[in-house]
């Protein structure tokens, strides 16, 4: 004989007492984000971000906020190791939750347009992308404001590297250093600026969680032992096929190199041979004690000019200026006149 089935237990009642108490909370969070006062104002950074009514584990998504948004922020905090922001959409009656890296508050986005602007003059050395996860800050130090949180993956343009002296104790998994950087006491950090269009466009990033990107047409040209750090195009060359192709001037460092300040240790300038269509060497000069930023200009087809900060033994910086020019098809490197604090010492006749 088999055991009679329970009656199903109505869930009307359960449903709608659920429902009453999602309201309860969302109207107690309402009222209490708007007594407490504005906190600041702040934009949407991501694509899109889900609105909650509470950052308990158990939530209902009240709604979805898009790319360039303008809320009010009202309250932080930090719950199950995640930031959160409590904010309401400008012009929107709905007070939520929602994670707090999707938001970049207006202070800080200010202070970021300021960075912007400081470094508009500076020229992309070098693409990079990001290893992991990692916080966009507003100065090269681990205690510095957190613009905001990058994926892993993300692209951008490297304007800088600054060393500075590790203060602060390590708080992020991505600011760890590796096995080589454990009993240095300096970080480096890259000064990157994202495309056109982002809401926030320039940030330092720590170093240790960048990878370089080399262009795709010279990657590996440097061979083993040596790290690329710089690439800048200028001029084209037609390949066999017809398609017009790049030249470039490198900068590279020895992997294991023991001056921690100079950013590159080599020039190195590129051209492709149209016969071959491989790249040959137009420049190289090894032994130099280079530093960001290169200054370029680069939109001709016959010319360009490289202005390029190099550092005597104290340090001391001084401008050399590299030209490149198309001669009987044929692109050649000239160095401009060395300063008298980077000329090699004259030996004495005897």
């Amino acid at each position: 004989m088999r055991p009679r089935s329970l009656p199903r237990r109505p869930t009307q009642p359960l449903l709608a007492l659920a429902a009453c108490l999602a309201l309860i909370g969302q109207i107690a969070c309402l009222k209490t984000a708007i007594g407490g006062g504005k906190l600041d104002d702040g934009v949407v950074i991501a694509e899109r971000a889900d609105v909650f009514n509470s950052t308990a584990l158990v939530t209902s998504k009240i709604g979805q906020l898009q790319k360039g948004d303008k809320v009010a922020i009202y309250h932080q905090a930090e719950v199950n190791g995640l930031e959160w922001a409590k904010v309401q959409k400008e012009g929107d009656s709905k007070v939520g939750w929602v994670e707090a890296r999707h938001i970049v508050p207006r202070q800080l986005l200010d202070a970021c347009l300021a960075l912007d602007q400081e470094f508009a003059a500076v020229q992309p050395q070098i693409g990079g992308r990001l290893k992991r996860e990692t916080r966009l800050r507003l100065q090269p130090r681990r205690d510095s404001a957190v613009i905001t949180v990058l994926k892993g993956g993300t692209e951008f343009d490297i304007l800088l590297r600054r060393r500075t002296e590790r203060r602060a104790a390590i708080t992020d998994e991505s600011e760890n250093p590796t096995t080589d950087e454990a009993d240095v006491k300096y970080d480096s950090w890259y000064l990157a600026r994202f495309p056109e269009g982002s809401i926030y466009r320039v940030g330092w990033l720590y170093g240790g969680s960048v990878e370089i990107v080399e262009p795709p047409a010279i990657a590996g040209i440097i061979g083993s032992g040596r790290r690329m750090v710089g690439a800048i195009p200028f001029g084209t060359t037609l390949d066999k096929s017809g398609a017009a192709l790049r030249n470039y001037f490198i900068l590279d460092k020895q992997i294991f190199s023991n001056d921690p300040i100079a950013d590159f240790d080599r020039i190195y300038v590129v051209r492709l041979d149209p016969k071959s269509g491989n790249y040959t060497s137009a420049y190289y000069e090894l032994s130099v004690r280079g530093a960001y930023p290169v200054s370029y200009r680069n939109d001709s087809d016959t010319e360009a000019a490289f202005a390029v900060p190099l550092m005597d033994k104290s340090g001391a910086v001084a401008q050399v200026e590299y030209t490149a020019a198309l001669v009987n098809n044929v692109w050649t490197v000239r160095k401009g006149k060395l300063p008298a604090a980077l000329e090699p010492p004259r030996r004495e006749r005897r």
